[in-house]
C-alpha cells in the first residue's frame, strides 16, 4: 500500500504534468530559420581576396592556439579555380592542412578559414556554446566571398560541421561551381525523423551540457569534447538548408556527397533526404560512400586521427572536387533508386 498522502500525490502529479508541458514547449514551439539567408559581399580581385584572408589570419593570431589560424595558400594571382575547405566541429584549419597542400601543389589557390569560436588558446568545448547559426552563416558567406577573388571558379569542400556549412552553401550560393559535402552534421544518428526538429530545439533551449575529454598538449588547436548548444546551432543551420530545399532548388547545381559507412555520428537518412530533394529539383547530385571495412571514424580527413586512411580518402576527395568519379574500390556510388 502506498504511504503517499493525497496532497503528496497531487503535488507529484502537478510536477509531472508541468514537466511534460515544459518539455513540449521547449521541443515543439517552432524553431525559426528564416533569418539564415545568404548575405554575400563578393571580393572581386585576387589582391583584395588575399588581403582579406591575411586580415583573417592576423585576427586569428590574437586568439588562436598554435596551428589554429586560418590557412591561405596563394600563387600570387587568381587561378582557374580556388578551393575553400571548411573544417569540422571542435577542430581547426590544421585538420585540412595536408589536403590543402595537395590542392595547392596541383595549381589551386586554397583558403581554409578558422570557424567561429574554434581553436582558441586555452579554451575547452564550453567555448563552443557561444557558437550561433548566424555566425556560421556569416563565416560560410565570407569564405565563398574570398574564394571568389582567389579563383575564376570556386570549389567548396566541408566536413562534419563544415559539411553542414557546405550543404548550406550548396542551397544558398549560385556563384559556386561545385560543392563536396562530407558527412555533414544535419541530423544526429539514431534519431527518428519525426523527432529531428524537437531534438534541435531541446539542444538549443535547455541549459548547456558540455563534455570535455582530457586535453592533448600535442593538439592545442582542438577542443576535445562537445557542447549541446554548439551542436544545436550547427543543426539549426542544416535545418535552414533542409527547409529551403523543400521549395527551392539548390543554388549550386553540381553537388557531391561523401558518406562513411562506419560513421555512427550523423544521420545518413537526413543527408540522403536532402540530396534527394536537390536531385528532384534538377541539380546534378552524386552520392558516394567509403566502405565499412576501412573502419574509419567520423573524421575521415585529419591525419592525426588514430584510425586514418588518407591514402584512400584524399584521392577520393580530390576526384569529387574535380568532378570525377573516384575508383569504386575506394568509394561506392549510391544510385538514387537504391536509397
Amino acid at each position: 500500500m502506498s504511504s503517499a498522502t493525497p496532497k503528496g500525490q497531487l503535488a507529484a502529479t502537478i510536477l509531472t504534468v508541468s514537466g511534460l508541458i515544459l518539455i513540449s514547449l521547449v521541443a515543439f514551439v517552432p524553431l525559426p530559420t528564416s533569418t539564415l539567408e545568404s548575405r554575400p559581399h563578393v571580393v572581386r580581385s585576387y589582391d583584395s581576396a588575399f588581403a582579406a584572408a591575411m586580415r583573417q589570419q592576423r585576427s586569428d593570431d590574437s586568439v588562436a592556439a598554435p596551428n589554429g589560424r586560418s590557412i591561405v595558400l596563394g600563387h600570387g594571382h587568381a587561378t582557374a579555380r580556388s578551393i575553400v575547405l571548411l573544417h569540422g566541429f571542435t577542430n581547426s584549419p590544421h585538420q585540412f592542412d595536408s589536403l590543402a597542400d595537395v590542392f595547392y601543389h596541383e595549381g589551386d589557390n586554397v583558403y581554409v578559414p578558422r570557424l567561429p569560436n574554434h581553436a582558441e588558446r586555452g579554451s575547452d568545448p564550453a567555448a563552443l556554446a557561444r557558437l550561433t547559426a548566424d555566425t556560421l552563416r556569416d563565416a560560410a558567406d565570407r569564405a565563398v566571398d574570398i574564394g571568389r577573388g582567389l579563383g575564376d571558379s570556386v570549389i567548396v569542400v566541408g566536413l562534419s560541421g563544415g559539411g553542414t556549412m557546405a550543404a548550406w552553401i550548396a542551397q544558398s550560393r549560385g556563384d559556386v561551381r561545385r560543392v563536396v559535402v562530407i558527412a555533414p552534421l544535419i541530423g544526429v544518428s539514431h534519431v527518428p525523423w519525426a523527432f529531428e526538429v524537437p531534438v534541435v530545439a531541446i539542444a538549443l533551449r535547455l541549459p548547456e551540457i558540455t563534455h570535455a575529454d582530457p586535453r592533448d598538449a600535442r593538439q592545442p588547436d582542438r577542443e576535445l569534447g562537445w557542447s549541446t548548444h554548439g551542436v544545436g546551432q550547427i543543426l539549426r543551420l542544416g535545418l535552414a538548408a533542409r527547409r529551403a530545399s523543400v521549395m527551392s532548388p539548390p543554388a549550386t547545381r553540381d553537388i557531391r556527397i561523401l558518406l562513411n559507412a562506419n560513421d555512427r555520428t550523423i544521420s545518413r537518412s537526413a543527408v540522403l533526404g536532402l540530396g534527394r530533394r536537390w536531385q528532384q529539383h534538377g541539380a546534378a547530385v552524386q552520392v558516394f560512400e567509403l566502405p565499412d571495412s576501412l573502419g574509419l571514424p567520423h573524421d575521415v580527413i585529419d591525419p592525426r586521427q588514430r584510425v586514418r586512411r588518407t591514402d584512400i580518402v584524399y584521392p577520393v576527395v580530390r576526384a569529387l572536387a574535380d568532378g570525377e568519379t573516384p575508383p569504386a574500390r575506394f568509394a561506392t556510388p549510391i544510385p538514387w533508386r537504391s536509397q
